[in-house]
This record gives structure tokens, C-alpha cells and sequence, in this order.
């Protein structure tokens, strides 16, 4: 097990809690459920694309890891960034990512085994976007997981 397979884990794990989250499409169109992305969003390729495309989205990233001796699973940060797009001035696209914020960590509060294999610890943050970038809402949470790592191989000194 891998922070790389922790990262492709939590996107499967996370569109699952999200799927019937109801947004808008830059197009103003009623999308359910919310497209998530390893690292980063998908590169540009023309100049008739920019990235508005693709809202609503989350993004899990993995920004750190540390292990404190040779027993000790990893520890990896893990930040999970959402963006939304709502036009509809009246509607509360701050509100909508408050509630994807609500629903990944409480997930992870109340049941910290992702697949069998990484647990989260309860010391989670969570963000919302400090400025008005209207018509788009940012968030995030960082989480921090147990990661399993091989152990010490100890040498074989046979006479």
C-alpha cells in the first residue's frame, strides 16, 4: 500500500459520499454528483478550453509524509480541495461546499477505515475560500492516514 493507492483510493471513496450532491455546470445545467481528480485537474489542450470546465470537481493531493521509526505506518496528509460553480446569485454556493466539507469528514470521523487498509486520524481541518471569488466556491479538508510501510528487512549473516 502506496500514498499513490491511498490517493486513487479516496477519489473512488470520496465521488461515492458526493454522488448525489446536485450542482451546476459552468453552463448553468443541473449536474448530480461531483468528478474528482488525483493532484490536479486534467491539463489544458486548446485555447477554446479553460479549466471552468470542470465544475463542479474535487482534487485529492497528497502533500506530505512522515513515519517516526521503523514500527510506525506512514502518516500522509492528504489535502482534498472541492470548487463549485454557482451563477444563480441567490443560491448558496458556499452553503453547497460546507456540505461536501460535512459529509467527507464525517465520514471519516465516524468510520476511519478507508478499504481495510488506512485509517484516518481524527485531527482533521477543514477551509473555505476567505474571499468572494463569485461564481465560484472553493473548500478544502486535510486529513492525515496510517499508511501501512514495509518494515526493516533484517540481514541474512549465514557463516
Amino acid at each position: 500500500m502506496t500514498p499513490l493507492m491511498l490517493q486513487s483510493d479516496l477519489v473512488t471513496e470520496i465521488e461515492d459520499i458526493l454522488k448525489d450532491v446536485i450542482t451546476k455546470n459552468t453552463a448553468g445545467e443541473t449536474v448530480t454528483g461531483i468528478k474528482g481528480y488525483e493532484y490536479r485537474l486534467p491539463i489544458i489542450e486548446s485555447d477554446e478550453e479553460d479549466e471552468s470546465q470542470f465544475f463542479p470537481y474535487f482534487i485529492v493531493r497528497t502533500s506530505e509524509g512522515r513515519t517516526e521509526d521503523d514500527d510506525s505506518p506512514w502518516l500522509v496528509t492528504v489535502d482534498i480541495i472541492l470548487g463549485i460553480c454557482e451563477n444563480d446569485k441567490d443560491a448558496p454556493g458556499h452553503k453547497n461546499i460546507l456540505v461536501m466539507i460535512q459529509r467527507i469528514t464525517d465520514r471519516f470521523a465516524s468510520e476511519p477505515l478507508l478499504n481495510g487498509k488506512y485509517r484516518a486520524e481524527q485531527n482533521m481541518e477543514w477551509a473555505v475560500q476567505d474571499e468572494d471569488t463569485y461564481p465560484f466556491y472553493f473548500g478544502g479538508v486535510e486529513i492525515k492516514f496510517r499508511v501501512p510501510k514495509i518494515g526493516r528487512r533484517i540481514p541474512n549473516y549465514d557463516c
